[in-house]
């Protein structure tokens, strides 16, 4: 007596695995982009500059900033200057040598960014530089 095998399924891509695994990458890639930290502006009109140099936002910048009325941030949190001392050399004593920006409003006076240079030079920050725009 002849007996019949059941006919096997033909041969195919199980697709199951393959969008589990693109589920995990899409999660993955949802997460990681919105881990980054987006700096709010300061409230200030950078001064013009022809020789403008265009650098990439380090990950230990220092941001200060100085608006048009004299008011001084950190890190875009309005501070006093004793405030601004003690966060710099708790800044300094953290990551020495880093690299310290400035976005100091068009209309201030000079007085106060040389507060802001004079505090960092006095905690040892001395890569110090201006923001401007073209």
């Amino acid at each position: 007596m002849r007996v019949r095998r059941p006919e096997e399924d033909s041969p195919g891509v199980d697709m199951a695995p393959l969008i589990d695994c693109m589920f995990i990458l899409l999660i993955f890639f949802l997460v990681t982009a919105t881990l980054k930290k987006i700096q709010p502006e300061l409230p200030v009109d950078l001064p013009k500059a022809d020789a403008v140099v265009d650098r990439p936002a380090e990950e230990g910048l220092l941001v200060l900033g100085v608006d048009s009325e004299g008011r001084k941030y950190f890190r875009n949190e309005p501070v006093t200057t004793s405030a601004l001392l003690e966060r710099l050399a708790e800044a300094a004593a953290e990551q020495p040598g880093r690299r310290v920006r400035i976005d100091g409003d068009m209309r201030v006076s000079y007085q106060h960014i040389v507060e802001i240079i004079e505090a960092c030079q006095i905690n040892g920050l001395t890569n110090i530089g201006l923001h401007t725009r073209r």
